[in-house]
């Protein structure tokens, strides 16, 4: 009998990126992801005012739906970001991508990272590890965000958090 995952990780595939070096791709391949053409649950979006875990709710809405991440081109997140903007986004408080791609970026997470970050902020860290163990890259990610992650993690104040961690960019980064 096969264990099942209490969390619930969608993505919404736009298909821009090379399917070789797409994470979502990846993921979806060990059925670590559920592909969706509709917002599951809370909603990682970058243009969301609301920080993940800033509402009450979001914690419960997690934990019975889930989380959706968007699986789109940064450079077009201006024409995919608007049309899922709705009462349950929520965007990342500040983290640097470790992917080879966006290596010490701040904001610029691929799919796998964004949803790691999820999972390490809602107290679901050995998924956020096992869900980032399928790439080479993948286990710098927390390494590079140690620091920021558990603060977020422990914080009852997301948003007085990410301040904290803006102002100690350089002490909270390993870059």
């Amino acid at each position: 009998m096969q264990k099942q995952r209490k969390t619930k990780l969608f993505v919404i595939p736009f298909e821009e990126d090379d399917p070789k070096k797409c994470t979502a791709e990846k993921l979806k391949r060990f059925g670590m992801v559920t592909f969706t053409s509709k917002p599951i649950g809370l909603v990682l979006n970058p243009f969301s005012d609301v920080l993940i875990k800033q509402m009450p709710e979001d914690e419960a809405i997690f934990a019975l739906k889930g989380i959706t991440a968007i699986d789109a081109s940064w450079k077009k997140r201006e024409e995919w970001g608007l049309k899922f903007l709705n009462r349950y986004s929520r965007r990342l408080p500040l983290l640097i991508a470790a992917n080879p791609i966006n290596y010490a970026r701040p904001h610029m997470l691929s799919t796998v990272e964004a949803l790691a970050a999820v999972l390490y902020i809602m107290n679901q860290i050995e998924l956020a590890e096992t869900i980032l163990a399928k790439f080479k890259w993948g286990p710098n990610f927390i390494k590079l965000n140690q620091r920021a992650l558990e603060t977020y993690r422990k914080a009852t104040d997301i948003v007085t958090a990410e301040k904290k961690v803006s102002e100690k960019y350089a002490e909270y980064f390993r870059i």
